[in-house]
């Protein structure tokens, strides 16, 4: 027993564990590249996970230590001591981290909402490939309180799944059963963390590897630090894990959920027509989400009725001056789990297309080297302001994607959308190709074809797409290339593309230089980015440019996680004179004149843009960016006249105790035309989101949210006439818009797990008559929601 007494010395006094009285075959030295575990394994460990590393079994886990740090300087060895203990039993797997701190007041740990954390406290991340393909990993995260976050690592996937759409490419929406917990100690932080078995897919057979990282971020430094050493000079971060190996017989057992939801909602809305607000009758519904294993590495999902009451309001977007539709991140339930196997170099696949569903089934999962996916769904068309309805459409979407080689990957896509009663329909087939070379270089292609049938003409309409991306990964240098390009006709009805009918072509060149751990200067780095825009069909006939851009920016990292940005761009934007067909002058005598702007005013338009990070103090974080630019106030997708802008964004975290968070942001845009520097457009969304977490399940949470959007009447830059647009149905001037929106949201909510929730949520949209007036304010709609599920696993 002197193993079991040294090591709850260690636990509880704060001197580092005498490893010499452990088993030297248990102990994996990270930096000396120690990496291959032999997996201990016990019938029943018997772990009460407590973040209390004083279990019995913890006796025969195996020890991971020795950290080499990553960011800001590569193979430095850790700035602070990271021991990981991890056995398997029957079940599940567990680890047991002791995370010593020299400046035990400096770690950062807030009782915090799941998935809700990562930017802010310190934490222990534990990658699980569980396949073993270096592609994709489970993904554990345990801040020092034992607050959770887990996602998916999808290698090559980006960071799209990423609240912000910044950072490492884990797409962290999926939420999984497991436990933890920790505590901080006078020496630093301990953590327990167990894994059902149920809860992870892998191979079938009867002894296994699993690709295995463990990172510990350290916030208030900006540390990062691994137990497999990783390097920037190889493109696939998971080829750089180590092994857990000598897994035997693993097995989930029988795995189905079922997860029954009762909602109830009473909504109200400002009747026009009356002059009054009306609320409706209180009215209950039921839906319910089903998932079965089907095999150890397979899933079905299933949903009747699904409930998306719970999501919150997505944030404010500015919507004055916007050539092209606006991108909202996927935030349902429903169609998170398990879509990591969706995404592919290009959106082909935007489950937010289904917007309103009935009812949809999953099968996702991977059979030896082939990922699979499928989605269907009935998306039931909303009604219009006469109550009407169109046909219902019956989406399909399948995706499949094979393994090749140690870290390439070739697939293929096909998404329908079809209205049966009409005959409309949207069907898109593609494939990709992402080849890994030499670990350093990426080459990611990609085409597709799309078929579309208008109800009305019953016409079929053709378009094609292709991309090709190159990339170089590097510590100081990197480098990517990219072209894209899309016929008129190519419409991806179940994805999102914000522009068609172009070539579009993009490069990206930066340099990193890193300073000496501690000092002063961290990381300078400085970047080049171009940018062009063709017609497709004038790319191909070999026409001119028509939107350009050369982007030179740089980035100072200092000590204690301040950060400085700024670039300057140097742009410019060419017209076709058939698009403006249809866009006339008023004269003053009520004729109209077809308008053709003078191109010239829309070259060599600059623009220089200002931000800084902080980071470095406990209780107050944020950042703020500045931008003053030139360029063009647009109809639609064409250009009018050149005007001057200043845009502004601010994001403030606080942290006033280790239970309240509170965040401030506001967005403002301001537009002045050249001509004679009037206002053209001015926008302003101040934002407060501030949550109260009275434990890891319970939380209250406020937001509020004012947008006001101003634009003015879109003219003739040379005598100021209004502009006019004519089609089909006639003329319509291109007049102005204001709106002052108020959007308040409060919510009570109980979460012990994923899944099984109890919560109270009201929202209450309301008008100001004049631009933070404050006077006269009248609502305009309210619902309250109350919801009830329990996650019932077997």
């Amino acid at each position: 027993m002197i193993t079991k007494t040294l090591f709850v010395l260690s636990t509880f006094t704060g001197f580092a564990a005498d490893t010499t009285g452990l088993d030297p075959a248990k102990q994996y030295d990270g930096s000396a590249g120690d990496l291959s575990v032999e997996t201990p394994a016990l019938e029943h460990a018997g772990i009460r996970v407590d973040g209390v590393l004083d279990d019995a079994a913890w006796e025969s886990a195996a020890l991971l230590h020795s950290f080499t740090q990553y960011e800001p300087v590569e193979g430095a060895t850790e700035s602070q001591r990271t021991e990981v203990l991890v056995l398997v039993d029957r079940d599940a797997i567990f680890f047991g981290v002791r995370a010593y701190d020299d400046n035990t007041a400096g770690i950062r740990a807030t009782m915090a909402e799941r998935d809700e954390f990562d930017r802010s406290d310190d934490y222990v991340r534990f990658l699980l490939d569980t396949f073993d393909d270096q592609r994709k990993a489970y993904v554990f995260t345990v801040n020092p309180l034992g607050v959770q976050q887990d996602g998916i690592w999808n290698e090559g996937g980006g960071s799209a799944g990423r609240r912000g759409g910044h950072g490492p490419p884990i797409d962290d929406n999926p939420d999984f059963l497991w436990e933890s917990d920790g505590e901080i100690t006078e020496w630093g932080y301990q953590m327990e963390v167990r894994i059902p078995f149920k809860s992870l897919r892998f191979v079938e057979t009867e002894v296994q590897s699993w690709g295995l990282q463990v990172i510990r971020k350290i916030q208030r430094t900006g540390f990062e630090e691994s137990w497999a050493p990783i390097t920037g000079n190889i493109a696939n971060r998971l080829a750089q894990s180590g092994k857990l190996t000598g897994l035997r017989n693993l097995d989930p057992g029988l795995f189905m959920e079922i997860n029954p939801v009762l909602t109830g909602t009473r909504f109200g809305e400002y009747d026009d027509a009356q002059g009054a607000f009306r609320r409706e009758d209180p009215t209950g519904d039921f839906g319910m989400n089903f998932t079965y294993g089907v095999t150890s590495n397979l899933t079905m999902d299933a949903t009747y009725n699904p409930d998306f009451s719970q999501v919150e309001a997505d944030a404010g977007q500015i919507q004055v001056n916007e050539r092209f539709n606006l991108y909202f991140e996927e935030k349902r339930p429903f169609f998170l789990e398990g879509t990591e196997i969706f995404g592919m170099p290009k959106q082909l696949v935007y489950t937010r297309s289904i917007a309103n569903p009935v009812g949809g089934a999953k099968l996702t999962g991977k059979v030896g080297s082939l990922s699979v996916g499928y989605l269907g769904a009935i998306d039931e068309a909303f009604p219009d302001a006469d109550g009407l309805r169109d046909p219902n459409v019956l989406v399909n979407i399948a995706r499949v994607r094979r393994d090749v080689g140690g870290a390439s990957t070739v697939g293929a896509v096909y998404t329908d959308r079809t209205a049966p009663t009409s005959g409309e329909f949207n069907r898109v087939v593609g494939g990709d190709v992402r080849l890994v070379m030499a670990r350093r270089y990426t080459l990611t292609v990609l085409g597709a074809e799309s078929r579309s049938r208008d109800a009305d003409t019953l016409s079929t309409s053709v378009g094609r797409m292709w991309s090709a991306r190159f990339e170089q990964a590097g510590r100081t240098f990197s480098f990517n290339a990219e072209i894209e390009d899309s016929q008129d006709g190519f419409d991806a009805g179940s994805g999102f593309f914000r522009r068609v009918g172009e070539t579009q072509v993009q490069s990206r060149m930066s340099y990193n230089w890193f300073g000496r751990r501690g000092s002063l200067v961290e990381q300078v780095g400085p970047s080049l980015e171009l940018q062009g825009y063709w017609d497709h069909d004038r790319f191909w006939s070999g026409g001119g440019l028509q939107e350009g851009q050369a982007q030179g920016g740089m980035r100072v990292s200092f000590r204690n996680n301040i950060t400085v940005w700024g670039n300057h761009t140097l742009g410019g934007f060419t017209f076709l004179p058939e698009q403006y067909e249809g866009l006339f002058v008023e004269q003053g005598d009520g004729s109209l004149v077809a308008f053709r702007p003078d191109q010239s005013l829309f070259q060599g338009l600059r623009g220089t843009t200002l931000s800084l990070w902080l980071n470095n103090w406990e209780r107050v974080r944020g950042n703020i960016r500045a931008t003053w630019k030139e360029e063009p106030i647009f109809n639609g997708r064409v250009a009018v006249e050149p005007a001057k802008s200043f845009s502004a964004d601010m994001s403030v975290n606080l942290f006033p105790t280790r239970a309240l968070r509170m965040e401030l942001g506001l967005r403002h845009t301001t537009l002045d035309r050249v001509r004679d520097g009037v206002r053209y457009s001015t926008a302003t969304i101040p934002r407060m989101r501030a949550q109260y977490q009275f434990s890891r399940a319970f939380f209250v949470r406020g937001i509020v949210e004012y947008s006001s959007q101003e634009r003015g009447d879109r003219l003739d830059p040379v005598l100021g006439f209004p502009l006019v647009w004519c089609d089909v149905s006639g003329c319509a001037p291109r007049v102005g818009a204001n709106v002052h929106d108020i959007h308040l949201e409060a919510l009570v909510s109980y979460e012990p797990s994923p899944g099984t929730v109890f919560y109270v949520g009201y929202s209450r949209e309301m008008d100001d008559p004049e631009a933070f007036g404050f006077r006269d304010m009248r609502p305009t709609a309210d619902g309250l929601f109350v919801k009830l599920s329990y996650r019932f696993r077997m």
